[in-house]
């Protein structure tokens, strides 16, 4: 279960191939993403990586009070106990993957194609719930980073939301 949900928060963030082209998550977006991704989970702070990846699960059980039941396992309710802690921090390191993958789009299509298929093995998840974290995500990230680019964390976020939840069954 913890992994569905490392998987679920790792969806959220890589940055792929979707059709419309108003949405393309190009060469500059990339960079500005990675940029702004470096800035904001660099190594040093790890407290701030857990309040972060908290905020943003607290808003998809928010916004979804379904999914607690996915996350009842982490102890959500108490997200400085170590279950919580720990998970979160595993969370990061699959979006920091994701992230630093945007430039390498075929290494970036396996990981894509190997999340799609343990996503849709996952009973329980919806298709929403990848829409929703990134819905947090934008909502989050302009309150710990100075210079968010809305437009390009979009622009990829929603593109890696929609391939990784390509193969989850609503």
């Amino acid at each position: 279960m913890l992994y569905t949900w490392l998987l679920v928060a790792a969806l959220a963030v890589a940055g792929a191939y979707a059709s419309d082209d108003d949405d393309c998550c190009s060469v500059e977006d990339k960079k500005e993403v990675a940029h702004m991704w470096h800035q904001i989970w660099h190594s040093s702070h790890t407290d701030r990586k857990v309040k972060i990846m908290s905020a943003v699960f607290h808003e998809l059980a928010e916004k979804h009070p379904e999914a607690r039941e996915l996350l009842k396992k982490l102890h959500i309710e108490n997200e400085d106990g170590p279950e919580m802690r720990a998970y979160l921090i595993r969370i990061t390191q699959g979006f920091d993957t994701l992230i630093n993958l945007l430039e390498e789009p075929l290494v970036l299509e396996e990981q894509i194609d190997y999340l799609a298929d343990k996503f849709g093995a996952r009973v329980g998840l919806h298709k929403s719930y990848f829409e929703a974290v990134a819905d947090a995500f934008e909502n989050v990230l302009p309150h710990v980073s100075s210079c968010f680019n809305v437009g390009a964390w979009n622009r990829c976020l929603r593109r890696l939301a929609h391939a990784v939840s390509a193969k989850v069954k609503d």
